[in-house]
């Protein structure tokens, strides 16, 4: 068992660099260890103490569970449980918003042929994801060390950075309003429409 553990630990601590795309150099120098043990690590030759768990986990934004195979969750949050969300007794399904999700950059991908415009909408929804991350984290939903930013400062430059997306989006022609595909209810559809009632009841006084 403990030869399992330390070789997934390994094999994990390999994985985490190249998915940053840094060199074994610049990790080492980062993590403060030489090349060479870090090599010794990654091959799973040499065990390394407690503290340096830890300073690979926040280094590489991950739970130190994960790091020794412990657990599949990077963050330390149960994916199984983010699978249906309860709200006054009627469930709510993550898979709709997936659903919704994936109309919305369809129809941005059919309609928008300027890779400079799909790249608009990439940093559009990329910031708005984040801000939503943001906010988790400040609620305590999703742990510290994934953020380099402070909540508060990360929410505010993110929320400054999506009204100025705002305001080039609105050069881009509104497909949305021509009334194509109209006749099939899409996930998009149901979730707007959603969204505009919630804002609707929660916001708008009579």
């Amino acid at each position: 068992m403990e030869k399992k553990k330390l070789s997934r630990f390994s094999t994990v601590l390999s994985q985490l660099r190249k998915e940053r795309g840094i060199s074994q150099k610049r990790a080492a120098t980062d993590l403060g260890i030489s090349q060479a043990l870090l090599s010794h690590y990654e091959k799973g030759i040499r065990e390394c103490g407690l503290d340096f768990v830890i300073k690979c986990a926040s280094y590489y934004g991950v739970t130190t569970d994960y790091l020794l195979g412990v657990s599949e969750s990077r963050n330390g949050i149960d994916t199984e449980s983010l699978s249906v969300i309860g709200t006054d007794g009627q469930a709510r399904s993550v898979q709709k918003l997936a659903s919704a999700t994936k109309d919305l950059l369809d129809y941005a991908n059919a309609s928008i042929k300027s890779n400079d415009k799909k790249n608009l909408i990439y940093d559009y929804y990329m910031l708005t994801l984040y801000r939503g991350a943001q906010t988790l984290g400040k609620a305590g939903v999703l742990p510290r060390e994934m953020f380099r930013l402070d909540y508060s400062v990360g929410r505010e430059l993110a929320a400054a950075a999506i009204a100025v997306q705002d305001a080039k989006l609105v050069f881009i022609e509104d497909k949305s309003r021509t009334g194509e595909g109209s006749a099939e209810r899409t996930a998009l559809g149901d979730l707007i429409a959603e969204a505009e009632e919630h804002i609707l009841s929660t916001y708008v006084m009579d």
